[in-house]
């Protein structure tokens, strides 16, 4: 009968290590799943980071564009005034000569 009830203990003592184990494993995939959420929500959160750097990029590249063709305006601009200028200066320098001639 001892023997039998020894069986029994250890049958009982194997049982509730294995339940405590189980509950372990619970306790354990619940932790993951919080894990896993916070990694759902930390993907969502650099996506729209990066939607939004995708926008700034965008926005900087058209910035970057129509400032180049501004730039190439004014240097058009500032060659057709130097041009003028020149064509002025060389009208002054002749009709000075035309006025020390006479």
């Amino acid at each position: 009968m001892e023997n039998t009830e020894n069986l029994l203990k250890q049958i009982l003592n194997s049982q509730n290590d294995i339940k405590q184990d189980i509950n372990n494993m619970n306790q354990d995939i619940t932790d993951i799943k919080q894990d896993i959420n916070n990694i759902k929500q930390d993907v969502t959160d650099m996506k729209s980071k990066l939607n939004s750097v995708v926008d700034q990029t965008a926005n900087l590249t058209e910035f970057k564009t129509h400032t180049n063709q501004s730039f190439s305006d004014i240097k058009d601009t500032l060659k057709f005034i130097i041009h003028k200028e020149v064509e002025n200066e060389q009208e002054i320098f002749k009709l000075k000569q035309v006025n020390n001639k006479k």
